[in-house]
């Protein structure tokens, strides 16, 4: 599945190499793209838990603009609490609809600060698929 994006419609610097994963991610589904108006993909590392750590889940919405798909939002997950009061919350959260992204710890982010956060991350995210930790799944409506 090829994913047409609507390039001028970041709020956030993405860069061509995630793009590129997303599409990667898209080429195993069944989907029609053509009747769904949002995506919502998510990255999970088997073997990230709370006693091992490793590396966070991840989950991205996309949504059909009129001129192609929107990152809706980038949400990076971790196990906050110890043994068994652990829970998978937001760690990282980058609402591109909105303008508001929030990192755990820091509350609410400026601008400038979320786009450099923003970019550190993709580069981890891509380091981290090109390794082969994901597996991936889509839905959509």
């Amino acid at each position: 599945m090829t994913i047409p994006f609507f390039r001028d419609g970041f709020a956030l610097p993405v860069i061509p190499a995630l793009l590129t994963q997303l599409h990667q991610a898209l080429t195993n589904t069944t989907l029609d793209q053509e009747r769904l108006t949002q995506l919502t993909l998510n990255f999970r590392s088997p073997t990230y838990s709370p006693e091992q750590g490793g590396v966070h889940p991840v989950e991205i919405r996309l949504i059909r603009g009129l001129d192609g798909w929107l990152f809706d939002y980038v949400t990076d997950f971790s196990y906050q609490g110890l043994g068994q009061d652990a829970e998978l919350d937001k760690e990282l959260d980058f609402n591109f609809l909105d303008g508001e992204h929030y990192l755990q710890g820091w509350g609410p982010l400026p601008t400038a600060e979320a786009q450099e956060l923003f970019n550190m991350w993709q580069n981890s995210f891509l380091a981290y698929a090109q390794l082969g930790f994901f597996t991936v799944t889509v839905s959509g409506d």
